[in-house]
């Protein structure tokens, strides 16, 4: 029955690992699952630095967890530290016999190191760090069927960490990718400074009050922060001699079309490209590129436009009455009427915030 329990706990342990992308909380789930699967005291993970020469601790648990995280370890120093450098395990059911461990984070602790088994983490080849669990506590010591699972654990783990820091870093640079797209849109007109960033703060601010969650709300935010992302291509780029895209009604009527074309192969962009062609339509037809209307165009494309016609009025001098006056004298009428009447809340209690 206790085989049975490690089992079905480590495939548990293993389908939340394969779920995790943060890499913290995954080393934390990780740590003190080893600790309750393998019957230990404490149990530490710890990662190779960015020098391969030291290894630090991530998560340490158990009662002295916390005093030893400050510790480095050099590779080849030490039980973690041999496991590290000969990438092999190491099962010592008692430590004082041992010539590989040293006991100095004994005796900074106050904790009593009797047993240890050691697995290195391995990715690819690529040495993530080590694993180790301290001090059995049933009769007999670790074994090699704890040294097995606990390996297997480990090797587990350390995709999952290399996945999540690969994705991590696919995020950032998308992240930095469109920050990039954003300024270069905001510099074609000194009134925008700030105006994607507001957009989609706006954006998914008004799609939560009307009841969009999901991916429908993060395809809102990426339509709102790109949404004039087709000025950087039209007519060849704008020249910047030219501050005002006003000057140019071609561009301002092909914005929308282009500016949906230029990210739709981007998989995590497909709803936003969808969403961007329409935040210069109305809900009673009079906008474009096609003239859409009413239920012809989706909510968040409603959503776009009201805010864009606001941010119009707002960046050509129109005080915060006069586009609460308009929006509310254009709703159902220029404006979606709910989402109007939604956007006149959300602007109010702006307003009623800053007095």
């Amino acid at each position: 029955m206790k085989s049975d329990l490690t089992i079905q706990d480590f495939f548990t342990l293993a389908r939340g690992l394969a779920a995790t992308l943060d890499v913290d909380a995954l080393l934390k789930r990780l740590g003190q699952s080893a600790e309750q699967m393998f019957l230990c005291e404490a149990s530490a993970i710890m990662l190779i630095d960015d020098d391969q020469e030291h290894l630090f601790f991530k998560v340490a648990t158990g009662e002295k967890g916390g005093l030893i995280t400050k510790f480095r370890i050099k590779v080849g120093e030490g039980i973690a530290g041999w496991a590290a450098e000969k990438r092999e395990a190491v099962l010592a059911n008692d430590v004082s016999q041992d010539p590989r461990f040293t006991g100095q984070q004994d005796q900074a602790s106050g904790f009593t190191t009797k047993s240890v088994l050691c697995v290195p983490m391995l990715a690819g080849g690529e040495l993530i760090g080590v694993l180790e669990i301290l001090n059995k506590k049933e009769p007999g010591g670790f074994t090699e069927a704890d040294k097995s699972l606990l390996e297997s654990l480990a090797s587990l783990a350390a995709l999952a960490i290399a996945n999540a820091r690969l994705v991590g870093g696919f995020r950032n640079f998308y992240s930095n990718t469109i920050e990039i797209l954003i300024s270069a849109i905001e510099t074609r007109d000194m009134r925008m400074a700030g105006h994607c960033w507001r957009f989609a703060q706006r954006a998914t601010s008004l799609g939560r009050k009307l009841g969009l969650e999901g991916q429908v709300l993060k395809d809102l935010y990426y339509s709102a922060l790109l949404h004039d992302v087709g000025f950087l291509k039209v007519a060849g780029g704008w020249n910047m001699s030219r501050i005002l895209v006003m000057e140019s009604p071609h561009m301002e009527q092909t914005h929308p079309m282009i500016g949906a074309d230029m990210i739709k192969g981007i998989d995590i962009l497909k709803g936003a490209s969808t969403l961007i062609l329409f935040h210069h339509e109305c809900y009673d037809g009079s906008g474009f590129p096609r003239g859409l209307k009413g239920d012809e165009i989706p909510l968040g494309g409603h959503i776009l436009s009201v805010i864009e016609h606001c941010e119009e009025m707002r960046m050509n001098g129109y005080s915060p009455e006069q586009v609460q006056a308009i929006l509310e004298e254009q709703a159902g009428k220029k404006f979606h009427p709910d989402v109007a009447k939604a956007y006149l809340d959300v602007l109010r209690t702006e307003e009623a915030k800053t007095v």
